[in-house]
């Protein structure tokens, strides 16, 4: 081989030379350029389960905020309606009071202790 590479001329010898470096140079851009393609694809797919993970997380969230909120409004439609309640048994109790002091009689006073969870006795 050094035989040969000696009858050559120095410019066939560099081109040589450089085709072999091109050719090595060719097979190394070309397993960067398989990585690199992995990397990105991996990246993407990383990606997209981050993404699903994160939608997960909002469906679970919007359907807590749903019931929270169906909770919420059963809680106001009961506390509206005790309230109109109250408010009726209040005026029926002022209407039957008989003798009272400052406007409160025993009928009005067992109302006030039953609104705050009194026994009236």
């Amino acid at each position: 081989m050094i035989k040969f590479l000696k009858n050559l001329s120095p410019t066939v010898i560099v081109l040589f030379a450089l085709s072999i470096i091109s050719f090595y140079w060719m097979q190394q851009s070309q397993k960067l350029e398989s990585k690199i393609a992995t990397l990105k694809e991996n990246f993407t797919q990383e990606r997209l389960a981050i993404a699903n993970a994160h939608k997960i997380e909002l469906q679970r969230q919007s359907a807590l905020n749903d019931e929270l909120t169906h909770q919420l409004i059963e809680k106001q439609n009961q506390i509206t309606e005790q309230l109109q309640q109250l408010e009726s048994v209040i005026d029926d109790a002022t209407k039957k009071d008989g003798v009272t002091y400052n406007g409160i009689g025993a009928d009005s006073l067992c109302v006030y202790k039953r609104a705050h969870g009194y026994d009236c006795k």
